[in-house]
């Protein structure tokens, strides 16, 4: 489904180590629509939705919905130390036949 870096899930790991309800945490990937229709990705520690179904991925659990797998399918989520960002990459976009996208 999604790729996890070992240098983003070392990250994700400590940040979720952090809360009190660390146990009941994990990530959930958010695609949204930008110009055109195209799609931008975001992170969330969060916990489990209601209707969300939960896989451990490089150690991290990673919550989605049946709905979401085809967007979610070829996401690399990776960690700059320097920088202290996450990036969020899909190897494999969806095309949106746009002319601005890609």
């Amino acid at each position: 489904m999604i790729t996890i870096t070992p240098t983003a899930a070392a990250r994700l790991s400590a940040l979720i180590a952090e809360e009190r309800d660390a146990d009941r945490l994990g990530i959930k990937i958010i695609a949204t629509t930008s110009g055109c229709g195209s799609l931008a990705y975001s992170i969330a520690i969060t916990e489990a939705g209601r209707l969300d179904k939960s896989v451990d991925v490089t150690g991290i659990r990673l919550f989605f919905r049946d709905e979401e797998k085809e967007l979610l399918n070829g996401i690399v989520v990776d960690f700059d130390p320097v920088t202290g960002r996450f990036s969020l990459a899909h190897s494999r976009p969806p095309q949106t036949g746009c002319p601005l996208s890609h």
